[in-house]
């Protein structure tokens, strides 16, 4: 049985969110805090791991995409798609040199660059993103997301989450890295939550969810994409006409109703295909909406370029 409009929550913008952030795993590479004295700044080489960047003292700025962002103490900055940046003390401070690679297994480097006097104290998280749900949530986020600390601040929590993770990682006890991978991810949870809850930007899929109706059948392919959803039923999930939601879905999402279900599939597949090699072929297909693996099967090499079973061959 399909949903109907009646039946469905309050707010199913948030819905949607929330069914993405269950399908998305943070995993903790490393921590490193970094002291900036006069007129100096440093290089970080971009990656695959999400950036978190929390100024515990002084002032940052922060350039990325030919685009400056100041930042004062207590302010957090994500940098979600983990690109290169530069971390400066003041404006046009000269770049001393690149953050090196601390080493496999070592929880924390400390780094100091520049001058005496007034310095710039940042603690430096790098986090994995994994799951069905990093490319859309990827998609949805801006290239850095700052979070200003003062009165209200922007993420609650977020003075009592660094300290704790200061003292996991300067006590160095039994456990200290799982502890502070723990917080650590809870922490850019917390910040990417704030951000999805933000108004989005026009013409992001996001921005989508501000139509209750497009928002009701998007809660529908997110939550329970191994339904039969065609775009009948997904129009009457969002009680509209056909033509008129699938016109609708088109010019708020961008995409097509099915091929929007069809890549929300894949993207499930996926992380299945690379996270549960005990499932068959059969199984996956099941969970993601295919009556027999056949059919996942075409679908798949169409969308994702190589079978199932080179794709789990590759992930593994």
């Amino acid at each position: 049985m399909w949903h109907s409009p009646g039946a469905m929550r309050d707010r199913p913008d948030l819905d949607v969110l929330d069914a993405l952030l269950r399908r998305v795993r943070i995993s903790t590479s490393h921590y490193g805090r970094v002291e900036l004295g006069a007129t100096s700044g440093v290089r970080v080489a971009g990656g695959p791991a999400a950036s978190l960047r929390h100024v515990l003292e002084g002032e940052l700025w922060l350039d990325v995409d030919g685009h400056q962002v100041r930042a004062g103490t207590g302010d957090l900055l994500v940098l979600p798609h983990g690109t290169s940046h530069v971390l400066r003390h003041r404006p046009g401070a000269i770049v001393d040199g690149g953050w090196p690679d601390p080493g496999a297994g070592t929880l924390s480097t400390r780094r100091r660059y520049g001058g005496a006097g007034p310095r710039t104290v940042v603690l430096c998280a790098e986090l994995g993103l994994a799951g069905a749900a990093r490319a859309p949530l990827l998609r949805a986020l801006p290239p850095v997301v700052h979070l200003p600390a003062g009165d209200g601040e922007a993420l609650p929590g977020l003075t009592g989450l660094v300290g704790l993770l200061r003292e996991e990682i300067r006590a160095s006890r039994p456990g200290a890295p799982l502890v502070a991978a723990r917080l650590a991810e809870l922490l850019l949870l917390k910040a990417v939550r704030s951000e999805l809850e933000r108004h989005a930007p026009a013409g992001s899929w996001r921005a989508a969810l501000g139509d209750e109706r497009v928002a009701r059948a998007l809660d529908a392919i997110f939550t329970t994409p191994e339904r039969p959803w065609t775009v009948a039923s997904l129009a009457r999930v969002a009680g509209m006409g056909r033509a008129t939601f699938a016109q609708c879905f088109r010019v708020l999402v961008g995409d097509t109703p099915i091929a929007s279900l069809t890549w929300w599939r894949m993207e499930v597949a996926k992380s299945a295909l690379r996270d549960e090699p005990h499932r068959t072929l059969a199984d996956v297909a099941t969970a993601v909406g295919y009556a027999d693996e056949f059919a996942f099967a075409s679908a798949f090499r169409r969308v994702v370029g190589v079978a199932p079973g080179a794709f789990r061959a590759g992930a593994g």
